[in-house]
């Protein structure tokens, strides 16, 4: 399969023409959910998901070219798509960093048993390419303790149940004031929520979070 990706042009993730991972039209043709910085400091904007979690945001609707990106590097070993992913998204993440100040990228940790299938994880892979398009700090400061069952189809409350426990803070990992958690999708908010709870409890004063696309 590496033979063949070097030989061969690749295919675009959204819609199977060859030329570029993804191309300039499955690009265009994403809807966008950003908003700028005003949208998130009037008095009833934003999205306020959870006790720990300040505010989310994404970048695209989780639809068309961009689910079938999404599912092309979460489940198709398409690794490579998270660098043009990041780019599309980097004017939406640029928005929210112009509200949270400087802030940290932490990505959602997946179990190793996961990472060991998988081969790498796919939200550590976003949050690395949109540090470098955001030009912002990333660490890979939470961990995931323990497997957790499938969360689709589940309630908020269900998948908050089902988290708990489930990440911790790294050993011997100094924590940020600010971070922004990010994840490729975003449906409930639970898991960003999840992960919020640990970092404020660790010291973390503010925790946003981030996605690259969202459930509409």
């Amino acid at each position: 399969m590496a033979l063949l990706e070097m030989l061969l042009p690749p295919a675009c993730a959204g819609c199977g023409r060859y030329g570029r991972l993804f191309c300039e039209d499955c690009q265009r043709s994403l809807q966008s959910l950003s908003r700028g910085p005003n949208h998130f400091s009037a008095p009833d904007a934003g999205t306020v998901v959870g006790d720990a979690l300040l505010l989310a945001h994404t970048a695209f609707a989780h639809a068309g070219p961009m689910r079938r990106a999404l599912q092309r590097l979460k489940y198709g070993g398409a690794a490579r798509l998270a660098s043009p992913l990041a780019r599309a998204a980097a004017p939406a993440l640029l928005a929210l960093a112009a509200v949270t100040g400087p802030a940290t990228l932490v990505p959602v940790p997946v179990h190793p048993a996961r990472l060991r299938q998988r081969g790498y994880n796919q939200a550590a892979l976003l949050a690395k390419a949109l540090a470098t398009e955001a030009n912002l700090p990333v660490a890979d400061l939470l961990v995931r303790r323990r497997a957790t069952t499938r969360q689709h189809g589940l309630s908020r409350a269900a998948r908050l149940h089902n988290l708990r426990g489930a990440f911790a803070i790294g050993g011997g990992r100094l924590v940020p004031a600010s971070v922004i958690v990010v994840d490729d999708i975003l449906t409930t908010s639970a898991t960003l929520e999840a992960c919020a709870v640990v970092l404020r409890a660790a010291g973390v004063a503010s925790v946003f979070g981030f996605a690259i696309a969202r459930e509409v």
